[in-house]
């Protein structure tokens, strides 16, 4: 099985934010992944791609979710992804 690395899009007092990385910290026993977060009010042009969109979960150029993330939806992504 090959490591899956992801990025959330995110910002600071964000419940959806800590949702979504607690969903991936559950299932990285599960599968190999990795993901690094980003805060997107650190960069002016984050900030506008994404606005109020946040959290967003993507696997390089992939977006996989965006706003409240399923689990189960993430779950299906990266177990397709990964056979």
């Amino acid at each position: 099985m090959r490591k899956k690395n992801l990025t959330v899009f995110s910002r600071q007092a964000c419940a959806l934010c800590d949702h979504l990385v607690l969903a991936l910290e559950l299932m990285r026993p599960k599968y190999d992944i990795e993901y690094t977060k980003i805060d997107v009010d650190s960069d002016p042009q984050l900030q506008a791609r994404y606005g109020l969109r946040v959290p967003v979960l993507t696997d390089a150029d992939v977006e996989i979710c965006a706003g409240h993330c399923a689990p189960a939806e993430i779950e299906s992504y990266i177990a397709k992804q990964l056979r």
